[in-house]
């Protein structure tokens, strides 16, 4: 009895992850009301998105751009278990490995994006396309919406949407959560910016000091 209850379809593999409570919450209504099966959806979107990611970050994470996704982790955290193509749970191993990106912070990441609004986009200041690319065939553009979800935004952002550093290590609007494991992956260049003293940066560049200029104008 149990090996029948344990037993994985031919070819797949049950991982955990581990999901903002919020967000699984959000996902899951989502998906119920466009009657999509979450696991079997999530396995085309995330085997096209890991080839994306691939693709898009040429640099590997530094340890300390890790250690600070991994101390700041996503609030009201919940165990899911997804059961995914084992050719898929092996790639994303390798990719995300060379990367020294965490899985949970790629599939967060992913399913956050899915549910942004434009208020979300906005505050984040994330370029993006606000024109809808309809054609006269609704199911077929249902399909490329639902595979390839996150074109708004690289069409205005020159194919990017991992390497967007765009959480701050603060709250996400007032009184919100600290979402800086959405990053995934921070370039050398964009850690140093975000690490940096602003009047430090300012002072590296021989420009005068915040306080400086807030005198001055006072």
């Amino acid at each position: 009895m149990n090996e029948t209850i344990h037993q994985r379809k031919q070819g797949k593999k049950r991982i955990m992850v581990q999901l903002w409570g919020k967000l699984d919450e959000s996902i899951t209504k989502n998906f119920r009301a466009l009657h999509l099966k979450r696991d079997a959806y999530l396995n085309d979107l995330l085997s096209l998105e890991i080839e994306r990611l691939d693709k898009e970050v040429t640099f590997r994470n530094s340890d300390d751009v890790r250690k600070r996704i991994r101390d700041r982790p996503l609030p009201d955290r919940i165990k899911r278990n997804l059961d995914l193509d084992i050719e898929l749970i092996d790639r994303m191993e390798k990719v995300l490995a060379d990367r020294n990106i965490s899985r949970d912070s790629f599939i967060n990441r992913v399913l956050f994006f899915l549910l942004a609004k434009d208020s979300h986009l906005d505050y984040l200041g994330i370029e993006y396309d606000k024109e809808s690319p309809a054609t006269a065939k609704p199911l077929q553009d249902a399909k490329g919406f639902l595979l390839d979800p996150f074109f708004h935004i690289r069409s205005k952002n020159d194919d990017a949407f991992y390497t967007l550093a765009c959480f701050p290590d603060a709250p996400f609007g007032k009184n919100g959560p600290i979402l800086f494991a959405l990053n995934t992956a921070i370039s050398e260049e964009d850690w140093i910016l975000m690490t940096t003293d602003l009047d430090d940066l300012l002072g590296d560049l021989g420009l005068p000091a915040v306080s400086e200029t807030t005198n001055a104008t006072n």
